[in-house]
């Protein structure tokens, strides 16, 4: 029972410190906050429910900041936007539970190589199909932004798992599914 509310803690202590980090990647990034790697470590690091939870609080959080402080205009096309970033972010982390899944038995660092381009990919697809149908879409998928945002990506998944990573070794947080002990 102990054990049980101890890893509860870590949990929401996981859950609180990525929210934090995310208000303070809303304020730097804007629109390019990196929920890709947010989706592919909570892939690495959590179970179905927390993970749902953990991107969930970081999503509503990022919209809140953005429409409460940073002045995204209060539309209709903004709403869906953010909408659809919330559901690119769960496409991502089911994307990259699957190749997390699949790849198990491969090692370590493949299952951590993988998650990032996996959900990288499911997150685009999403944004990619949204910009199809709602407007101010047509600049997003340009070399220059795909290449700063995926450049964005990969330094937060590295930042990410190192800050995982030492919150183990200082015995805040337990390993993930595929990080040695």
């Amino acid at each position: 029972m102990r054990e049980a509310a101890r890893s509860t803690e870590r949990n929401l202590l996981w859950i609180a410190l990525l929210t934090v980090a995310t208000v303070l990647a809303t304020g730097v990034f804007a629109c390019a906050v990196p929920f890709a790697a947010l989706a592919a470590v909570a892939a690495l690091d959590s179970d179905r429910t927390d993970g749902i939870l953990l991107l969930g609080t970081i999503w509503l959080t990022n919209q809140v900041v953005g429409f409460g402080f940073l002045g995204y205009p209060l539309e209709a096309q903004a709403f869906a936007w953010g909408l659809a970033m919330g559901l690119g972010t769960l496409a991502a982390y089911f994307a990259a539970r699957a190749g997390v899944a699949a790849l198990s038995a491969s090692g370590v660092i493949a299952v951590i190589g993988a998650a990032l381009p996996i959900a990288f990919l499911a997150y685009q697809a999403v944004l990619y199909a949204t910009g199809l149908v709602l407007p101010n879409g047509e600049g997003a998928f340009g070399y220059r932004v795909l290449a700063y945002v995926g450049l964005v990506e990969v330094v937060a998944y590295i930042v990410l798992l190192t800050a995982h990573r030492l919150a183990v070794s200082a015995g805040l947080l337990q390993p993930n599914t595929v990080e040695p002990v």
